[in-house]
Parts: C-alpha cells; sequence; structure tokens
C-alpha cells in the first residue's frame, strides 16, 4: 500500500484531470486518465492489485510501470499499515473506461517560480519575481 509522500506533495482535481505539484522541487506533474485514476486510488491507500480491472487498457506491467515512475518522483511512499482490499466503484469505472495506459508527465518550467519566497528572496527595488541574487 502507498501514501502520499509528504506535506510537500499537493495535489487537485480539475474536471478528472490531476495536477500534482512538488513544493520542494518545484516540479509539477499531470497523469494520462488511467494515470489519473490510478494516482488517486493509489495515494489513498488502494493495493495495487485491486485495481486491475478486466478489460481495461492497462496491465500489472502498466500498474508497476507506473507506481516506479511515482516512487522515483518523490511523489508516493511505502505505507506499512494495511491497505483497501477493494477499489471504490467510481475508481474502478474510470479505470475500465481509460483510453491511455498510465502515464506521468514532469513539468518544470514553473519550478523558480513556484519554489521562490516572494516575501523574503526579492529584490526590493524590482520586485517580485525577479529573485534576490545571493
Amino acid at each position: 500500500r502507498y501514501m502520499v509522500a509528504g506535506r510537500d506533495i499537493v495535489s487537485e482535481a480539475f474536471d478528472g484531470d490531476i495536477v500534482v505539484l512538488d513544493l520542494k522541487s518545484g516540479r509539477y506533474f499531470s497523469f494520462s486518465d488511467s494515470g489519473c485514476a490510478l494516482w488517486e486510488a493509489l495515494s489513498a491507500g488502494a493495493v495495487p492489485q485491486t485495481l486491475l480491472v478486466p478489460g481495461a487498457v492497462h496491465s500489472a506491467d502498466d500498474i508497476e510501470a507506473f507506481l516506479v515512475k511515482l516512487l522515483d518522483h518523490n511523489l508516493i511512499a511505502e505505507n506499512p499499515g494495511p491497505g483497501n482490499t477493494t477499489a471504490a466503484p467510481e475508481i474502478v469505472a474510470r479505470l475500465s473506461t481509460a483510453k491511455e495506459k498510465p502515464d506521468v508527465f514532469v513539468f518544470d518550467d514553473l519550478a523558480d517560480l513556484f519554489i521562490a519566497d516572494p516575501i523574503h528572496d526579492v529584490e526590493e527595488e524590482a520586485g517580485w519575481p525577479v529573485v534576490k541574487k545571493d
């Protein structure tokens, strides 16, 4: 079973899509349609084997590859406690209708802005978002 890796990992759902932000690195992540459903289930403690849906576009190997990417990016961490042995019906429905295999998309184009401290790390004359030079 898994959980969100820490307080610096935040996520938000927008019309079925999910954006995850790593506040430490400033990188943000999005997922394919099946990846969004898997993120919701895994970050809530679902056991990966419960997310195998007959006839779905993804396989056990796809779920494993998706998990490896989430772990590599430090978005989730293993949780030694008992996991959810059944997936929520809405997650199962989304997984069964997904058209894409699970995938993670990484963006770092706004990282400097996300990790800038607009109160303390600015040039007073120039203002924000000009980050003060060390």
